[in-house]
């Protein structure tokens, strides 16, 4: 049986490549109608963001829907009210205007009964708004995690209504599923991160931007922003001038300093690049890095680096994190700069064929063709 999804997404379909993209897409492919709704953003991220501003404002220039495949679709919101992260009834008032659109929407569609899939952790008010026959919670982060004050308060009201009337809570993390799951109707389902294994295992091809850095290569891919531990990167690259690292994503705004870092003549920062790019990329790194700082975010968070890493096959040197220790006999674990240093001297070292071979080995096991299946079974188990 096909189901009609409406997808409220955290990012733009084009933006960075995760989760919500990895799964409406493969569920689009299996028959079911999608409506992908981007990124709602208010006038402070515009302001904060210039590459995001540019993007907004190019979208909001052309035709709001637009099918990108079959049965695939893509909605750009309108701007949103300025302080809904402070105010209930700020926010609550924009998303019954958001609900007015799409309500237009998916009658222009055909959809009926669909199912609300939703990502903000905002989004209560939207639930009952669409006859929908199941709403989803798909939790991929810790979204009050390092917050405070009235912000932090109004996010947690939310997202506790958001978790208590929901049909369905799927979290990235167990420490997500066990923090929930007092909150909840039904049990929350772990739903962990995972990888495109067959793309990141299509190319054996190094891109040429990485082969002409020096070796050795530390690569680092992804979201550049408050999670990465930058004084711990720093501390590497001036212990190592012959090492080299590489930063490939999108650095956001007022989130993490780099200034210190790119001071250093062995930091090369690649910047954003199309998830096509990312395995030949990723193919030219000596090992491969998660230099994540511990706060309230990545205790919870389940990289999606770490299995796009294991796909790869190359060494993988991380912080101390919950989701990553289960895969420690592929991973080494490390904290202090001294730890890092000798962790990488022994990576580049030691590492042989047989080992890059069972990392992409055991990455199969992690599959986003995998974690469809136990959303499928979670679908069936409903009855819906």
């Amino acid at each position: 049986m096909t189901y009609d999804i409406i997808c409220l997404s955290t990012t733009d379909w084009d933006e960075i490549w995760g989760s919500r993209q990895q799964i409406m897409e493969r569920l689009a492919a299996q028959g079911h109608r999608i409506l992908f709704v981007e990124r709602q953003v208010g006038p402070e991220h515009l302001l904060r963001d210039p590459i995001l501003r540019a993007r907004k404002r190019a979208a909001w220039r052309k035709q709001t829907l637009r099918q990108l495949k079959q049965n695939l679709w893509l909605f750009q919101p309108s701007l949103m009210l300025p302080g809904r992260y402070f105010s209930i009834t700020a926010n609550t008032v924009g998303q019954h205007m958001l609900a007015r659109r799409l309500r237009s929407l998916i009658t222009q569609l055909g959809f009926e009964n669909p199912i609300l899939w939703i990502y903000p952790p905002h989004s209560a008010p939207l639930l009952g708004q669409f006859n929908e026959r199941l709403s989803v919670y798909h939790c991929i982060e810790r979204f009050i995690g390092n917050q405070a004050g009235r912000k932090r308060h109004v996010m947690e009201i939310e997202e506790n209504a958001l978790l208590r009337l929901v049909n369905l809570v799927f979290a990235h993390s167990e420490g997500l599923r066990q923090r929930y799951t007092p909150i909840t109707r039904q049990p929350v389902v772990l739903l962990p991160s995972a990888a495109d294994v067959a793309h990141f295992q299509s190319t054996s091809e190094v891109h040429p931007d990485v082969a002409v850095i020096p070796h050795p290569r530390l690569g680092l891919a992804g979201s550049i922003d408050g999670r990465i531990d930058v004084k711990l990167l720093q501390a590497v690259s001036q212990a190592r001038p012959d090492w080299h690292i590489v930063l490939i994503g999108q650095t956001r705004p007022g989130r993490v300093d780099l200034s210190g870092i790119m001071d250093e003549s062995n930091v090369h920062l690649l910047g954003a690049r199309p998830f096509a790019d990312l395995p030949s990329l990723l193919n030219g790194m000596d090992t491969l890095l998660i230099p994540y700082v511990h706060d309230e975010l990545t205790d919870y968070i389940s990289p999606i680096k770490l299995y796009e890493y294991l796909a790869v096959g190359k060494s993988i040197i991380s912080v101390d994190l919950p989701e990553v220790r289960p895969l420690a006999q592929w991973i080494s674990i490390a904290e202090t700069p001294a730890e890092w240093i000798a962790a990488i001297e022994e990576a580049l070292l030691v590492d042989t064929p047989e080992r890059i071979a069972a990392r992409r080995n055991v990455a199969w096991k992690h599959t986003w063709d995998e974690r469809i299946n136990t959303i499928n079974l979670q679908l069936a188990t409903l009855n819906i």
